[in-house]
């Protein structure tokens, strides 16, 4: 049956001069015993203050536990998220590589696995930027935070088990919901197989169970669907986010041989005109954007810590997280869990920017399109997941721009089309690609980017509030018939400085009243607020002209990195709870 080992103790060395594949690091003989030790899932920056905001090779190499392996099942090592391009050595043969920061990864280890010797894995990571990887522009705003963020564990399964899965839920005039279940089972044997796919699904006070005979050809992956009909289903919903359980059992002629749970909800989430609407009920996106950074703990925080961030976000009023790349699946696990809904971007951002001129990459694109696959094949069974977002403020109105975000949107639809598509823009025209998406997202800043710099609080209603209206008024109208979400909005506010002129936690809470009347105003669909907490810029980071902020903290939130609270955080929360909708 299967089983989970986690792999935390690691060693760990910086090539900053990039000789270790030269030198054989990789390999089993090579002596590492001077290496660091080190603990995963932890990023190198917080492995000593002189690695803070590195960017460069590192390596790790750890032991598996000599109990752990087992020649009679299929063992593989999964990497659940490592910052930049990572390359693989099991006992000194070499697997493969991955490209990406924030989606897991696997490779199949049985075949290189000793039963009764020592078995190592080296991984060499990479986390310099590069444009023609993701996120594809010449500007990272984020840290790029280095190494092993997420857990790296080692997964063993039966030679016959269940691989993906894919939950889709429909609910009917009839007062029945249809859970389908799209199951893929792998058999990695020469022989070929015969069984039987078993779901359950709790329901009222009975349970409901759904049988199918399957069967795979040597070495050969089989797909298959099962349909659960629930009578009267309890709806997911944002006060009441109720979760179901299925029990799938694969069964070989005789007995089970492997067995896998997966929660899901059944909702619906669609447009209807300009609205958008869950579970056939109108909603108003009342969000925070929200990088996954924690003081001492980086993008690696324990659960616990995240559970308690979510509840205080859920506690302002919000209804909606948006990101900038895939998160830790304990995020998405904690929104199923206490009714956040979640709309989640690949890290294509400021990708062939407007004002700036870079040659169009087309790997950039391609590498979008596997981040793209990823999340969904990760994510797309929470029903936190509302929309997927195909990029943020990149030149989607360039003609490869336009070419791009059709080739992505349709791609999503296909992969899911129970879901909203949509990108992100600076609210400029010429996004042609919007035709092809459910919602038209734009982040406007008017008073600080845009336009005059509104200097201090009085000069907020004429530079800010009056501009933002006005402006989604027109994209309201340019876009008639679609929904529209300004998906960000802010400014700075650093905490304990009171007063009317900008930087000021006063000047910050005033001017997100002032964007929300706006947004309230023009009649749209709601707005996202830059940002919930604060959060450091990537060292490079620095805008050039004197009205920017120059220090690599980003004081945009409405909490500290560390979660005080600021003046702004309790604005937004009588805003955002006087919007009932």
């Amino acid at each position: 049956m299967r089983n989970q080992t986690r792999l935390q103790e690691w060693r760990f060395q910086v090539d900053q001069n990039d000789l270790g594949v030269q030198r054989g690091w990789h390999r089993p003989d090579f002596d590492k015993s001077g290496w660091m030790t080190v603990q995963a899932a932890k990023p190198w920056d917080l492995y000593e203050p002189a690695f803070w905001g590195y960017e460069g090779i590192g390596w790790f190499a750890a032991v598996l536990p000599a109990h752990s392996v087992d020649p009679l099942s299929l063992q593989r090592i999964v990497f659940h998220s490592v910052s930049g391009h990572s390359q693989i050595w099991v006992n000194g043969s070499y697997l493969g590589e991955h490209f990406g920061a924030y989606l897991p990864f696997d490779f199949a280890l049985t075949p290189y696995l000793q039963a009764d010797g020592v078995n190592e894995i080296v991984l060499r990571v990479d986390n310099r930027h590069q444009e023609h990887w993701l996120p594809g522009g010449p500007v990272v705003e984020w840290i790029q935070y280095g190494g092993l963020l997420q857990p790296v564990t080692l997964e063993t399964v039966p030679r016959t088990y269940i691989n993906e899965r894919r939950i889709r839920t429909r609910i009917g005039d009839d007062r029945t919901a249809v859970v389908q279940c799209e199951i893929k089972v792998a058999h990695t044997a020469s022989a070929p197989f015969r069984g039987m796919l078993r779901m359950e699904i709790a329901a009222g006070a009975g349970t409901i169970v759904a049988e199918t005979p399957l069967s795979c050809g040597a070495a050969e992956t089989t797909a298959v669907t099962v349909s659960l009909t629930v009578p009267d289903p309890v709806l997911w919903e944002l006060d009441n986010p109720h979760l179901y359980t299925i029990a799938m059992q694969l069964f070989d002629s005789e007995s089970p041989i492997d067995s896998i749970e997966q929660k899901c909800g059944i909702r619906t989430i669609a447009t209807i005109g300009n609205q958008i609407v869950l579970n056939g009920k109108p909603i108003v996106i009342k969000g925070f954007n929200r990088y996954d950074e924690y003081l001492q703990y980086g993008p690696s925080a324990p659960a616990n810590v995240i559970r308690e961030d979510l509840m205080k976000i859920k506690r302002t009023g919000a209804n909606l997280i948006r990101v900038h790349y895939p998160q830790d699946p304990v995020h998405l696990e904690l929104m199923d869990e206490i009714g956040l809904l979640f709309m989640e971007e690949i890290p294509l951002n400021w990708w062939l920017s407007e004002g700036r001129d870079r040659p169009y990459i087309p790997e950039v694109v391609d590498r979008a399109e596997i981040a793209l696959e990823e999340m969904i094949r990760r994510d797309g069974n929470h029903p936190c997941v509302i929309a997927w977002s195909m990029c943020n403020e990149s030149g989607t109105n360039s003609e490869e721009g336009i070419a791009a975000m059709r080739r992505l949107l349709g791609r999503a639809r296909q992969l899911d089309p129970d879901r909203l598509v949509t990108f992100v823009t600076t609210g400029s025209p010429g996004h042609l690609a919007f035709e092809d998406a459910d919602l038209v997202c734009v982040n406007l800043y008017y008073g600080l980017f845009h336009q005059n710099v509104a200097l201090d609080i009085p000069s907020l209603d004429e530079l800010v509030r009056v501009p933002t209206e006005k402006h989604l008024r027109a994209t309201a109208d340019e876009y008639a018939g679609k929904p529209v979400v300004m998906t960000e909005f802010g400014t700075h506010g650093i905490l304990g400085l009171q007063s009317e002129d900008r930087f000021s936690e006063t000047y910050q809470a005033a001017y997100l009243e002032k964007v929300w009347q706006a947004i309230l105003d023009a009649g749209i669909q709601g707005g996202v607020v830059w940002s919930w907490a604060d959060y450091y810029h990537r060292r490079d980071f620095v805008g050039t002209s004197d009205t920017m902020w120059k220090s690599p903290y980003g004081p945009y939130g409405v909490v500290t990195i560390d979660r005080k609270e600021k003046a702004a955080y309790r604005t937004i929360k009588r805003l955002f709870d006087a919007a009932t909708v």
